[in-house]
C-alpha cells in the first residue's frame, strides 16, 4: 500500500499539471561503478510520476541500464532506491514530482 505523503512540500500525489516543463537534479551516492557523475538533470513535466523520473534517467545514463535501472527502463533495479525530500520512496509508490523536490539516488544495500 503507498504511504502518504500529503504533509511533504514538493511532493504531491493530487493533481496532475504536467503542462510545465521542470528540471530536476538527481543527486547520486553508490553508483560510481555505473558513473562518474555525482548528479545528473532531468526534465520533467510537473507532476510526473516515479517511473517517468527513471526513464529520464535512463535517457541522460544509459549505462544504469541492466545494472541500476531495470532494462524496461521505468524501474529501478533491487537494492536501489530514491530518498525524495528525506522520505524514502519506492518506485512502485504513487507519488508524483514538483519543482524543488531534492532527489537522491543511492545504492540501498550496504555490507557491515
Amino acid at each position: 500500500m503507498p504511504t502518504s505523503f500529503y504533509a511533504v512540500s514538493s511532493l504531491s500525489r493530487q493533481g496532475d499539471d504536467r503542462e510545465d516543463i521542470m528540471t530536476l537534479t538527481v543527486e547520486m551516492f553508490g553508483l560510481a561503478p555505473f558513473s562518474e557523475a555525482s548528479s545528473v538533470q532531468v526534465d520533467l513535466g510537473q507532476g510526473a510520476t516515479i517511473g517517468e523520473l527513471v526513464a529520464a534517467i535512463a535517457r541522460e545514463l544509459p549505462s544504469f541500464v541492466g545494472h541500476v535501472i531495470d532494462p524496461g527502463k521505468t524501474r529501478l533495479i533491487e537494492n536501489y532506491g530514491f530518498y525524495i525530500n528525506s522520505h524514502l520512496i519506492s518506485d512502485h509508490q504513487e507519488v508524483h514530482l514538483n519543482p524543488g523536490a531534492r532527489v537522491v539516488l543511492l545504492l540501498l544495500a550496504t555490507g557491515g
